[in-house]
């Protein structure tokens, strides 16, 4: 076999193996945070509903069951993404996929303490931005 096409082959093979190597590799530019943006505050109980649907929560890897990091200001939460409330202790912070009034097919994230007021805990209003944290 020619020396040229031996090198060729040998070219071809580790740039295969590095190519492959690449696509298992976690990417650079893949967010870590995602903006939470408070579109209203539940009136009795001060739940914190945002504008982050169910769909852009997995992209981060939060699903539920999973518990997840919020941040708003200086303070730092750590939520369970349950079905309801029950799903945690009282006085715990508890996350839940809400559906849309308007848009059935919509869906958005509800951040609660269980048998607490979220927004006056942390002292966030609607138009404030929180950043949920995918689980370590």
């Amino acid at each position: 076999m020619p020396r040229y096409v031996l090198y060729m082959l040998c070219s071809l093979v580790v740039a295969l193996l590095a190519a492959g190597c690449r696509s298992t590799m976690p990417h650079a530019h893949a967010p870590t945070a995602l903006p939470a943006r408070v579109v209203s505050i539940s009136q009795e109980y001060a739940n914190i509903n945002t504008d982050v649907s169910e769909e852009a929560l997995a992209t981060l890897g939060i699903v539920r069951g999973t518990r997840f990091t919020a941040r708003f200001g200086t303070e730092t939460m750590s939520a369970l993404l349950g079905d309801d409330y029950g799903d945690v202790p009282r006085g715990d912070w508890v996350a839940l996929i809400e559906r849309d009034e308007r848009d059935s097919t919509r869906t958005y994230l509800q951040l609660a303490i269980s048998f607490g007021n979220a927004a006056t805990e942390i002292g966030c209003t609607v138009g404030d931005t929180l950043y949920v944290e995918r689980p370590h």
